[in-house]
């Protein structure tokens, strides 16, 4: 497997291009919460224990892939912009991860990005077992890092409707 094969950014790309393609605006507080998703998602149909090797860390708007946000922070609160490069690079992924990523942008096209939020921060959330566990604080490093495993269940039981 190539290593841009499983690439965050990559992802993220053809995301984006598909809100911007569809007149939608997204952010980087939106994408982080998407990509998120989306790992739990993959994680989920190809019963696998990670798609990335980045972590989502427990901030205090919901988890965070330090990858997107070093890519995306220059946006702030704006709507993120790609060029023809960053949505050339986005087409090149995996027709599964595109067929994947289709499915989140059509679920969650028209959620608010404070309803975003409120998934993540939910009682019994993995991010919200992490942040509690930091004392409410944002921090970088292993202690933040939110475990797959434990994303992977509770998004299984929170959007597929799994109630083991």
């Amino acid at each position: 497997m190539e290593k841009f094969e499983n690439n965050i950014i990559s992802d993220a790309y053809y995301l984006i291009h598909k809100f911007n393609a569809n007149s939608r605006e997204v952010t980087n507080l939106q994408i982080q919460k998407l990509m998120y998703f989306f790992e739990a998602y993959y994680m989920n149909i190809y019963n696998t224990d990670n798609l990335y090797e980045c972590n989502f860390c427990a901030w205090a708007f919901g988890p965070v892939a330090i990858p997107l946000y070093k890519e995306f922070r220059k946006f702030g609160n704006g709507s993120i912009k790609l060029t023809k490069e960053n949505i050339e690079e986005g087409n090149n992924i995996s027709k599964n991860k595109k067929e994947l990523l289709d499915i989140i942008y059509d679920v969650f096209k028209d959620v608010k990005p404070i309803t975003l939020v409120n998934y993540t921060h939910m009682e019994g959330s993995p991010w919200r077992e992490v942040w509690e566990k930091n004392g409410g604080k944002v921090g970088y490093g292993d202690d933040t890092h939110i475990d797959k495993i434990k994303t992977k269940e509770w998004f299984r039981k929170v959007f597929d409707g799994d109630k083991k």
